[in-house]
This record gives C-alpha cells, sequence and structure tokens, in this order.
C-alpha cells in the first residue's frame, strides 16, 4: 500500500463571476463587490481563497482562514450522518473539473436553487458552482418558514441541488416550480415515493440523481435508462473498479479528477488510498451496462434472532402515512446483546399512532418499533447536508 502525498499543482482558483448574483431571503441579488461590502460568508470565503489563506465556512457567519503554502486550496465538512463531521481538504481544481462538465447541463443563463448550510460540502459546492459559471444563485438555508417558500418561488428557480430530506420538505408546502429544467439529487436514497414527490413539484425537469461523498465528490450520475435502483453510471472522467474476490468483495474503489487531498481534521479508518485510488469502504455492484448498485452499509441493516432487515425498509414504509415528512429508525443495543427498534417522524399536523404502527404490520414482529415518536415539522433535527440528523434524534430518545 502506498502513502497519498500531498501534491498541489498551480491550477484553476473559485472567482466569482462579473455576470453572476447571490441571492437569500434577507438579500436581494448581489454581485462580488455588493456581497464583499456586506460581508456575506460566501464572499469572504471566495477572497481569502485566492489569498491562498485555506478558507472554511464555520456558520452562518465566520470564515476560519489558514495560511498555506499550496495554491487553490480550501476546506469544507462532510456530511456527519452518524458521525462528527471532518474537515475536508481539496483543491478549487478538484471541484472546477466538474463546474465544467455540468455546464454542459445548462440551457442559457440559469437560476441556481441551493438548500442548506454553507459548512456543508454540497451546498458550498452547489453556490460556488453558480458564482463561478456566471449564473444566479438563491440560497435557502433553513426551509422552514412561509416567506422562505414564497421567495424561492418568486426566483423562478432553473436548475437545482438538493436532498431527498430536502424534497420531502418542500413537499409539504404544496407548491410546483415549473421552470426548473435539471434537478441533482444526491446525499441518500432516493425512494419511489420521494421521487414521485420531485416530479409533482418540478414537472418539467429532469431528475439527475448523483452518487458521491464529500472525499469523492461526484462517483456516477444517472440517465434516463438508469434501472430502478442504480445510482447511475460513472460520471466523465470518473473511473469504478470493484473488488472482485477476498474478504472485502465488492468494495468500490474510485479514480477521478475530483477527488479530495486529505482530512484537515478528524480521520476516517474506513478511507483507503492506494496509488491515485481511494475507497471509502463502500460496496456495490456493477452490471454489464455500467450501471452501479450500492450494497447497504452495515449500520444500515439489523440483525435479530437472525433475522435481517435494512432500516430504510422500515423509514420508507412510514413515510407513506399521511402527514409523515420524513422517519428515522434505529436499533438500541440492550443488556443481552440483542436490540430493540426505536422510531421517529417528523409530521406536519396530526397524526394517529394507530396508523404508525399499522403500517407496519406485515414486518416480522421482532422488528416493529416499540415506540414511535413523532416531532413536529418544524422541529425535526436536520444535518448542514439537508440530511436529518439521526445522531441527535438519538440523543433526544435515548432513555425513552
Amino acid at each position: 500500500m502506498t502513502v497519498k502525498v500531498l501534491v498541489v499543482k498551480l491550477a484553476s482558483l473559485f472567482k466569482w463571476h462579473t455576470d453572476a448574483h447571490y441571492s437569500s431571503l434577507q438579500l436581494e441579488p448581489s454581485n462580488f463587490a455588493n456581497a464583499l461590502a456586506k460581508n456575506l460568508p460566501i464572499a469572504r470565503f471566495i477572497k481569502e481563497h485566492v489569498k491562498g489563506n485555506c478558507p472554511i465556512i464555520l456558520d452562518s457567519k465566520k470564515v476560519e482562514t489558514n495560511k498555506s503554502d499550496d495554491i487553490g486550496v480550501f476546506r469544507t465538512k462532510t456530511g456527519g450522518t452518524s458521525k462528527e463531521p471532518k474537515e475536508v481538504l481539496r483543491t478549487a481544481q478538484s471541484w472546477v473539473n466538474s463546474f465544467e462538465v455540468i455546464n454542459a447541463f445548462h440551457k442559457g443563463k440559469e437560476n441556481y436553487l441551493i438548500f442548506g448550510n454553507l459548512t456543508h460540502s454540497l451546498a458550498l459546492y452547489g453556490i460556488l458552482e453558480a458564482l463561478y459559471l456566471g449564473h444566479n444563485v438563491h440560497h435557502v438555508q433553513q426551509l422552514r418558514s412561509k416567506d422562505e417558500i414564497k421567495a424561492l418561488v418568486q426566483f423562478k428557480p432553473t436548475f437545482i441541488y438538493i436532498t431527498p430530506t430536502q424534497i420531502r420538505f418542500i413537499s409539504s408546502h404544496f407548491i410546483i416550480l415549473p421552470d426548473v429544467s435539471n434537478v441533482f439529487i444526491g446525499g441518500g436514497r432516493l425512494n419511489s415515493q420521494t421521487r414521485e414527490m420531485a416530479e409533482k413539484i418540478f414537472p418539467n425537469a429532469v431528475l439527475n440523481l448523483f452518487y458521491g461523498s464529500s472525499e469523492t465528490s461526484f462517483i456516477t450520475v444517472s440517465d434516463k435508462a438508469t434501472p430502478i435502483g442504480s445510482v447511475g453510471k460513472a460520471f466523465p472522467n470518473v473511473n469504478i473498479k470493484i473488488e472482485q474476490n477476498g474478504p472485502y468483495k465488492n468494495r468500490i474503489w474510485v479514480k477521478s479528477d475530483y477527488l479530495f487531498l486529505k482530512y484537515a481534521q478528524g480521520s476516517n479508518k474506513n478511507l483507503i488510498w492506494l496509488d491515485d485510488w481511494l475507497t471509502i469502504n463502500e460496496y456495490g455492484t456493477i452490471n454489464t451496462d455500467g450501471y452501479l448498485f450500492l450494497i447497504s452499509e452495515g449500520s444500515q441493516r439489523i440483525t435479530i434472532a437472525d433475522q435481517t432487515l435494512e432500516t430504510y425498509e422500515i423509514e420508507d414504509k412510514l413515510k407513506t402515512v399521511e402527514k409523515v415528512i420524513d422517519a428515522a429508525v434505529w436499533a438500541v443495543e440492550n443488556q443481552l446483546s440483542d436490540y430493540r427498534i426505536v422510531a421517529a417522524v417528523a409530521t406536519k399536523g396530526d397524526v394517529h399512532s394507530e396508523l404508525l404502527y399499522g403500517i407496519l404490520k406485515e414486518f416480522n414482529p421482532v422488528f416493529k418499533p416499540k415506540k414511535i415518536h413523532k416531532v413536529n415539522l418544524k422541529d425535526w433535527p436536520l444535518l448542514a447536508s439537508g440530511k436529518t440528523d439521526l445522531r441527535s434524534l438519538k440523543r433526544r430518545f435515548h432513555d425513552q
């Protein structure tokens, strides 16, 4: 096994195109000069990046810098779905490479709609892409108020990056965005119900499901021929190989122009470099047509009394109940080294518990949650990445 050596060549830097404008609920469309004058984090981030100060956005107001000898590097954070978010060190070139690929999807001047906190890589990526390529971008940090909904509808978005959880949140407001032509969906499973929601919200859009991570960026993207259950074919300029034998059979390895450099803070025992190939210890298979099918992670699989179930199977069923917007399921180990199942649902309006338990009647009794916690939609915890904050739910309902 070889050690990954940090080598950064002089390459592209992020820029704010003169034709690009950034807006949010409280902010009229602003160019770079106006955004700097208003001390906006995204403008300060780009300024510090160009100066070689390796910036990272830490919250809605703070940009931290770290003087670097390497030109064109920056930091962002992983999603933190199951563990504390880690800081990722990247070159701007690793993202600019994919900006240029995505540019082929554009049909002229686009109105980007981006959800989530700039501390996370997906929101930061989407906004930087729009600004670099000269498009307008409207930023929605928290989709919680009617004013936010009204503002994004008036913006008339045409191009969107979004997670499945965010799709479900939008669907609860019963809006339609007919001007959207392309939706890029990442950050989680897109089940059939959520896909139907997306098709209603974006009736004239192509839904592009992509698979990747903060460390790898794009790995695959779907097309019109993508089979059900697949996350698509290799994104342009990405090579994928699957281990064929041994204890890590079906482990996914990636080689591309979009990989990160290293962790600036934190570590991941599952991440391995081998020459220019990277694995984050996820598993899958590729069919004869080149489509990748993921195999669920162990953390999503529950085994009780020699019976196995994926947590998403229960979650998907709970989401079919009217007024349930999202759901989370996890296992808690008990003193007998077995597990009990816990569930929580995000609700918009009254939902009778009988409906929730009744919808799960087809499951083996050992997998039925002893308790299904109901959480008002406005109090449902979300990560900066736009995913459900599972760790927060586990802490909240730890002893219940």
